[in-house]
């Protein structure tokens, strides 16, 4: 789905001048969402989202907006937009035809992106992504992983369901101390099969 259309479905979904509930065409709000989609990425927060829909609507309906009246709308939108971006990344890491050399690259680039995401939506899409190009590609190793062991903690259980088989694909011994204390704090989150086998022996 493009960005216009991710866009559109949330605007319309508000409907902020109750057009639409008044029986509009279902465009009536086409031009504003176009404005809007050319103006933000999936890198913008929440709030500049917001700023942006509250500009855009000022100025076509002439009358002072606020943006904190789009906020849970801006949320809406980064989240489709992450979603759709990370599903992109991921279906690339899978099916694409891409050197893995490109592949680590852009993972070690997403995973730098979690040192400063807060969204566990999005967080989670970022881990599926990277899980996804361990799970289809021999590169674990090759990781840049240290924003992800250094943070575990401040993950949900979400994200952090993806963590241990990401560490444990790199047969590196220097994650079994992580991949535990995971497991420890969140005890339905499974461990890699030869980490629970060490766990069994102890």
């Amino acid at each position: 789905m493009s960005k216009f259309s991710q866009v559109k479905r949330q605007i319309d979904l508000l409907d902020p001048e109750n057009l639409l509930a008044s029986h509009a065409p279902q465009d009536e709000y086409d031009a504003e969402s176009r404005k809007i989609s050319e103006q933000i990425s999936h890198f913008d927060s929440p709030a500049q989202i917001a700023a942006v829909i509250a500009a855009v609507m000022q100025d076509a309906f002439g009358k002072p907006e606020s943006p904190a009246r789009f906020s849970e709308t801006a949320l809406a939108v980064r989240r489709a937009l992450a979603y759709e971006y990370y599903g992109h990344i991921a279906d690339l890491f899978e099916y694409g035809d891409a050197r893995t050399e490109a592949c680590v690259q852009t993972a070690n680039e997403i995973i730098r992106q979690t040192l400063t995401e807060t969204d566990p939506d999005v967080l989670e899409n970022i881990f599926h992504a990277v899980d996804t190009l361990v799970a289809h590609r021999s590169c674990a190793e090759q990781l840049e992983l240290l924003p992800l062991t250094e943070n575990w903690q401040r993950f949900d259980a979400a994200s952090l369901e993806y963590l241990p088989g990401i560490l444990a694909a790199t047969g590196d011994p220097q994650y079994k101390a992580v991949i535990r204390q995971i497991h420890e704090r969140d005890p339905q989150i499974g461990m890699p099969e030869s980490d629970a086998d060490e766990c069994r022996k102890e």
